[in-house]
């Protein structure tokens, strides 16, 4: 299983964060990682919310954060990874124990089955992080918990928090007096622990009075396990002090898509991210309805179109539709509404499952089997814990939004996308709602409350939100009730009949959409363009005596379209050539890994050598000091010696060396350095420790971990040098073959950024923007910010025919190479003569920093290559505004001789 990107940058910041805590303790780790994330988010023009790390009263010193991803986000393969994260980085022992809290029983069962299955790709991931060394167990199995185990095995227990919440700790399974756990305590200090009451001792003449109990807690307070906490809302904070003192967790790690507060929220990952790696649908299209068999109808036909859409995907999916019924005493119950889809909407009694806590007809169903004929879903609650199905695409509410765990867990069943990855019909990536609202307005409300509960933004939130149909206002108009890109609605009256309502609900999927009237009528609106075929076909079923009046109106509405259409939709495109390489024989888009797998580089040409600098030791102290980016950080030592056993020789210091060398090798291992490279490598990194810096081989094992972590940040030091060396020898070197190809040009069009938030831009009004005059994907959201002037100043150009912002990082915006990184320029635009114009804007206290001159160097190979211009603008620059230096730029591009584009 191949992680993301969104979960390796997760992954990336909790390994940098227990590394870091480890020499300063958390609180200083963790304001240390929220200022670099602060410095990535200027640098794209996002700001973050303020986070604060509050420690655990009673465990100050134990690190204790949360990563937020919303729901969909992988949360149980990135707590299965954290485990070796804070295994190698923090709890510095080869074989860990990890008390795992899950919500409820449920999911208690869903994970153990997931973990113990070495098959799933959870269970794989662990088993490949510790070579096959794992033991898992229910919180129930704790007796069979062996002192082999712990010594051997990566341990993992699987628990809910209800097991440890409890004021009388008699109460409770894991405080109790267990003999099987007598092993575990021989030899070992107790002094902390849980001793046996008086009262333990009157009720069980083997236990005497004050000696430590042979109980789980005690176990895990002698053993100080990593404490995972998968989505169990409270289980750090719900827990007394207590308690939390009794388990004494050396780290606890929370994941979750709603954490409490602002505060520990080490890394938060956005919908967006899901969304870009193809992992959930969005937007959600909403349609209101007066009443539920409105609802159910609307979804009914929703879930036809889409199958007909399903059957030209190259993959099997066949929409579900989920219900959510009332209970006995509401309407309509679950037997109300199948009888309602078998009688009224003539579906086969076949395709209904009902799910609820007394019928359970999902049980054994594989939805994804193409023989299985599912395609609609009652329930009343909320679905088993673990139900997964991707084609799950439309949500039927048939009352108001009212019962958030219920809507939140149905939301998120229809948000998942087929197979993670982006179908080609468009329609096939958005989810569908369908509720018992009679307002889009109300019903997005209660939707939105629901989503933020997921994890979504607030501005993600706008922007996932869309009316499937139209609103009537107080004067009965009709209108679009999108509150971000609104519609004109081209506005009629036809009568009521069934022909007239098969047609329309035909249409909806084209914006057509009807409200029923008190006088016979229907209230039709159509939203945006009408095609020539729906004009037709609703001027047939128009009274006779209305058609000129419906013809006049159309032609006016077709005049507002057009007045309304943005550049994009007019037609107008911008295509930028991407930059290329030629390499061996072979032409490839400039990327740094590319070119990396193209030149060759060694270990062996870099010395096998920890400087002073990098790695100091002081005996005298007892620490270690290690420098990491200039910053030197400084390790106590911990572990304690350990005793020689009576009757067994202690190994050599040769032994000891070779068993090092060989640990090493393991923990910092790398898929594009092989073993016979590495290993000759990092002996002879301890050989030098050894026999030039005098540190005995038994101190080297004392502070292995800091010096595996050490040697895998050098590295990393190193590979960055052959980066840079690659870069040079691909694109900038005299045998340089940097080129383009028509072929291979990012296309910004009207399909560009439909999801990116945009900001309106107040009185401004842009003449050249391929978006809209009104609304762009601005980052810099200050309208008398400087980036926001250079947006101006390029569209008041009249060399310039069309721009529009390159928003950084999307999948679809247009980068050139940095060095292990890509460089997203801000505008990108097209000139009149056909050339493209490429737009970075610096601010004056960054424009001889060693970013922007490698910027600018990037941008003048691409421009020089592919023959378009590109210009890094500054506010003023040789007594030029930003707008002369763009002329200047165009003016001189055009004057040079060289190749055309």
């Amino acid at each position: 299983m191949q992680l993301k990107t969104y979960q390796k940058a997760t992954l990336d910041t909790l390994d940098a964060f227990f590394a870091r805590a480890l020499a300063t303790g958390p609180a200083e780790a963790f304001q240390h990682a929220v200022e670099e994330q602060e410095k990535l988010a200027h640098l794209e023009g996002r700001k973050l919310e303020p986070r604060t790390y509050q420690p655990l009263q009673s465990l100050p010193e134990v690190p204790y954060v949360c990563l937020r991803l919303p729901t969909g986000g992988g949360k149980t393969i990135l707590a299965a990874e954290t485990i070796r994260l804070a295994t190698r980085s923090y709890l510095r022992r080869k074989w860990p124990l990890t008390l795992w809290f899950v919500p409820s029983d449920a999911i208690k069962t869903q994970t153990l089955e997931a973990l113990k299955d070495r098959t799933h790709p959870y269970r794989r991931r662990l088993d490949e992080n510790f070579s096959g060394h794992v033991r898992v167990f229910d919180i129930a199995e704790f007796e069979m918990l062996r002192p082999q185990d712990l010594a051997g095995s990566a341990c993992v227990v699987v628990s809910t928090v209800q097991a440890f919440r409890v004021t009388n700790t008699t109460g409770r399974k894991v405080y109790s007096y267990h003999e099987e756990l007598e092993t575990h305590f021989s030899g070992v200090p107790t002094e902390g622990m849980e001793v046996v009451s008086p009262e333990e001792a009157a009720q069980n003449d083997q236990l005497t009075e004050g000696a430590v109990k042979f109980s789980f807690a005690n176990l895990l307070y002698d053993q100080r396990p990593l404490m995972i906490v998968d989505e169990a809302h409270n289980a750090v904070s719900g827990l007394t002090r207590e308690v939390q003192a009794r388990i004494r967790p050396a780290a606890i790690v929370e994941f979750t898509a709603t954490p409490r507060g602002r505060n520990n929220i080490l890394y938060s990952v956005t919908a967006s991210a899901l969304k870009d790696e193809e992992m959930i649908k969005l937007p959600i299209r909403v349609r209101p309805h007066d009443d539920w068999r409105e609802a159910v109808t609307g979804a009914v036909a929703t879930r036809n179109m889409l199958e007909e859409k399903a059957k030209r995907d190259k993959d099997h999916i066949r929409p579900v539709v989920l219900y959510q019924a009332q209970a006995r005493n509401g309407h309509p119950t679950v037997a109300e509404l199948k009888t309602y889809l078998v009688e009224e909407k003539l579906i086969p009694e076949d395709r209904i499952k009902i799910a609820t806590g007394e019928q359970r007809e999902l049980d054994g169903v594989n939805l994804r089997d193409p023989a299985e004929q599912t395609r609609h879903v009652i329930t009343v609650d909320a679905l088993k814990e673990g139900w997964d199905c991707p084609s799950a695409y439309v949500l039927c509410a048939t009352q108001r939004l009212q019962s958030r765990g219920a809507v939140e867990q149905l939301l998120g069943r229809v948000l998942r996308m087929p197979y993670a990855a982006r179908r080609k019909d468009a329609a096939l990536n958005c989810a569908y709602a369908h509720v018992s609202e009679p307002s889009f307005r109300e019903a997005a409300q209660a939707l939105t409350d629901k989503l933020i509960d997921m994890g979504f933004t607030d501005e993600e939130v706008r922007e996932s939100l869309k009316p499937r149909g139209v609103e009537q206002n107080d004067q009965g108009e009709l209108f679009d009730p999108d509150p971000v890109r609104p519609k004109p609605v081209l506005q009629f009256t036809v009568p009521d009949n069934e022909d007239a309502r098969e047609r329309l609900n035909g249409w909806q999927d084209e914006g057509v959409d009807y409200i029923q009237r008190d006088d016979g009528t229907l209230a039709v609106g159509v939203k945006g363009e009408v095609t020539d075929e729906i004009a037709l076909g609703v001027r047939e079923i128009t009274r006779e005596e209305d058609r000129a009046h419906f013809d006049a109106q159309l032609e006016k509405h077709r005049a507002t379209v057009e007045a309304s259409r943005t550049l994009a939709q007019k037609g107008h495109v911008i295509e930028i050539p991407q930059l290329l390489v030629k390499m061996e024989g072979e032409t490839f888009l400039a990327k740094t890994d590319a070119i990396m797998e193209r030149v060759d580089w060694s270990l062996d040409r870099h010395p096998a050598r920890l400087t002073e600098q990098e790695l100091s030791f002081h005996k005298s102290q007892d620490v270690i000091e290690i420098d990491l980016e200039g910053e030197k950080l400084v390790y106590s030592r911990m572990t304690e010696e350990q005793p020689i056993l009576s009757g067994l020789h202690a190994p050599s210091d040769a032994d000891l060396e070779a068993s090092l060398v060989q640990w090493l090798e393991r923990e910092c291992r790398v898929p594009d350095i092989p073993q016979a490279e590495m290993l000759p490598w990092i002996a002879a990194m301890v050989a030098d420790l050894v026999t030039n810096r005098d540190v005995s081989i038994r101190t080297l094992i004392d502070w292995q971990h800091q010096i595996a972590a050490r040697i895998r940040w050098k590295i990393q030091t190193i590979r960055n040098e052959e980066k840079t060396r690659a870069h040079q020898i691909a694109l900038f070197d005299e045998g340089a073959k940097p080129t383009w190809s028509d072929s291979r040009v990012i296309r910004f069009d009207d399909t560009i950024y439909q999801n990116v938030p945009t900001k309106p831009t107040g009185a401004f009004r842009f003449n050249r923007h391929l978006l809209g005059p009104d609304r762009a994907p601005l980052i810099d959201g200050d309208l008398n910010g400087e980036e926001f002037q250079c947006a101006w100043s390029l569209d008041s150009l009249e060399e310039v025919e069309v721009w529009v912002r390159n928003v950084a990082r999307h999948p679809n915006s247009f980068s050139l190479p940095r060095v292990g990184r890509r460089f997203y320029p801000d505008f990108v635009a097209k000139l009149h003569d056909g050339r493209v114009f490429v737009v970075e804007y610096k601010g004056e206290h960054l424009i001889g920093a060693p970013e922007a001159r490698e910027k600018n160097a990037i941008g003048k190979i691409w421009a020089r290559t592919t023959g378009g211009v590109f210009l890094m603008v500054r506010k003023v620059a040789h007594g030029m505004d930003m707008a002369d230096q763009m002329r200047n730029a165009v003016a001189i591009h055009e004057r040079q001789q060289g190749p055309g584009y």
